[in-house]
C-alpha cells in the first residue's frame, strides 16, 4: 500500500467569535485560551451545544464560524472551498494562512501557504507592478535569488495578445 503524501491536514478545526463590542477582551481571551491549551485543559470560552443560527437572537455572546472541520490534501491535489455567504470560507482561509488561529483543532502543513483573501490586498498604487511583486515575495520570506528564479518562470508563461 502506497503512503500518502499529505501536504495539508486540518484536524477538528473550529472557530468561535465573540459578538458585541469589537476588541473587548479579545487579547485577554486569547491569552486565557493559550494558557489553558498549554496546560492541556479545555477552552474556557467554548460553549458546546449552542446554535450558530445568526438569524435568531440568542442569549449567547458567541457565534461559531466553523465547527469540527477535517480534511487532508495530498501533493498534486486541488482543494476548492465553496459555500453560501457566512458559511465560514474566509474564516477557514484565514486560519490556513495563519492570519488568525482556530479556537480548537490543529493545522499541519508541509510547505508554505500563501493566500489572497481580498482582491487588491498587499498591492500599493504608488508602486510599479514589479515593485509590488518583489514586495510580496519579501513578505513571503523569499530570498532575492529564489524570487528571481520564480519570477523568470512566471514571466516565461506570460502571453500578450492584441485584440
Amino acid at each position: 500500500m502506497e503512503e500518502k503524501d499529505i501536504i495539508l491536514k486540518a484536524e477538528h478545526i473550529s472557530k468561535q467569535y465573540r459578538l458585541g463590542l469589537v476588541g473587548t477582551g479579545t487579547i485577554s481571551h486569547d491569552l486565557n485560551r493559550w494558557w489553558h491549551k498549554v496546560r492541556g485543559k479545555a477552552d474556557p470560552y467554548l460553549k458546546v451545544g449552542e446554535s450558530n443560527d445568526r438569524s435568531t437572537k440568542g442569549q449567547s455572546e458567541y457565534v461559531w464560524a466553523l465547527q469540527d472541520i477535517n480534511f487532508e490534501v495530498e501533493r498534486g491535489e486541488v482543494l476548492g472551498i465553496i459555500g453560501k455567504n457566512g458559511a465560514g470560507k474566509s474564516t477557514l482561509l484565514k486560519i490556513l494562512s495563519k492570519v488568525t488561529g482556530p479556537t480548537t483543532g490543529e493545522i499541519k502543513t508541509r510547505g508554505r501557504i500563501a493566500s489572497l483573501l481580498e482582491v487588491g490586498t498587499g498591492f500599493h498604487g504608488e508602486m510599479t507592478g514589479r515593485e509590488n511583486v518583489y514586495l510580496n515575495g519579501a513578505i513571503l520570506g523569499m530570498t532575492k535569488k529564489k524570487f528571481r528564479l520564480k519570477l523568470m518562470k512566471l514571466l516565461s508563461f506570460q502571453v500578450v495578445s492584441v485584440i
